[in-house]
């Protein structure tokens, strides 16, 4: 069954943020584009539509963290993960434990129980399944790893 909650949680600004960083991340993988064009695209589509939603700074600054770490992060996850190859992960949940993962290894002001709990919150909002187990084991191992 899944881990129900007994009332919609409010997601904090930070919490959509990394929500959004995945969207990017997401999109730029499922349209085979560099992360660098889809951000570029979405610079110029806020820039001349007024109506066009604005990608935070701390979003962009996650998925371009990402993109350059992504091989260093991908072997990470891939030993946390026994038994569950990142490139047969479904895309939405790969992109949550790299961004987690990420602010854990190299964003200092994000301590990484908070990274866990973050990336347990986006996934139960887009993850593939609402069992958050999977992510916690993950990040767990991984953030043991890196100490």
């Amino acid at each position: 069954m899944g881990n129900q909650q007994s009332g919609p949680e409010r997601l904090t600004a930070r919490t959509k943020w990394r929500m959004r960083a995945v969207e990017i991340l997401y999109e730029a993988e499922s349209r085979g584009e560099g992360v660098k064009r889809v951000l570029a695209e979405r610079a110029d589509r806020a820039f001349t539509d007024p109506e066009a939603p604005r990608l935070p700074k701390y979003a962009e600054e996650l998925a371009r963290g990402v993109d350059e770490y992504r091989y260093e992060l991908d072997e990470a996850i891939g030993r946390a993960a026994e038994g569950w190859a990142v490139e047969r992960m479904p895309a939405v949940d790969r992109n949550v434990l790299r961004v987690a993962l990420y602010e854990i290894i190299y964003v200092e002001d994000v301590d990484t129980p908070v990274a866990i709990k973050e990336a347990m919150r986006v996934w139960e909002q887009i993850g593939s399944t609402d069992d958050t187990r999977f992510v916690n084991a993950v990040l767990d191992s991984a953030a043991k790893a890196e100490e």
